[in-house]
């Protein structure tokens, strides 16, 4: 059970951190195939994650491709990591919510 923020960015860390960036998630995401951008892809957001919770960085675009996500799992079938990057980015932003807001996990 998640406990703390803290916790939960842990929590997400260690997950984003198995991903191998071999790009077989890529070419069954409907978000990448329409917009065309590497950002809008798995890997994209895996980066974008990786460097708010490492770096401390986010802006606009970062938020962007984490929002555009469908939240379909098409990329997890393809995973050889054996990640789930739908679930990882609905963590992310609940994670997002609640360091905006002050509020605590449980």
């Amino acid at each position: 059970m998640v406990e703390s923020i803290g916790d939960l960015r842990i929590k997400i860390m260690r997950e984003l951190i198995k991903c191998s960036y071999c790009g077989f998630c890529e070419w069954v995401c409907p978000v990448l195939s329409a917009m065309k951008r590497r950002d809008y892809g798995p890997r994209g957001r895996v980066n974008a994650m990786l460097f708010h919770l490492r770096d401390g960085l986010m802006g606009e675009s970062l938020k962007e491709s984490i929002y555009t996500c469908l939240g379909c799992g098409s990329c997890s079938t393809q995973c050889i990591a054996g990640i789930k990057p739908e679930e990882l980015i609905r963590s992310f932003k609940h994670y997002m919510y609640l360091s905006s807001t002050g509020k605590s996990v449980t």
